[in-house]
């Protein structure tokens, strides 16, 4: 099985360069828990801390708008399109 989650540093949560990583684990997951029918979603791993950064249902909504808010400063619009459906299903 794949690994569904990036594993990051404390720095790089912070970082521009790990936006787009981190984007996509929000939504690659944020889409399985609806799937799922989960109450929350893990979306990273931080590295040396045994600390896993999860989602609850009540937020998922407000993370795909972020991540939407990414993906059109990016013209990514297939991703959009994409975010939109989900945002639909909530």
């Amino acid at each position: 099985m794949t690994r569904k989650i990036p594993i990051i540093s404390l720095k790089d949560l912070e970082a521009k360069a790990k936006k787009p990583i981190m984007m996509k684990s929000i939504v690659v997951n944020i889409a399985d828990g609806i799937e799922d029918n989960l109450e929350s979603v893990n979306i990273a791993e931080i590295k040396n801390q045994d600390v896993i950064v999860s989602v609850p249902k009540s937020q998922w909504k407000g993370g795909l708008e972020n991540a939407m808010d990414y993906y059109i400063e990016r013209e990514e619009y297939e991703e959009c399109s994409k975010i939109k459906k989900l945002i639909k299903k909530l």
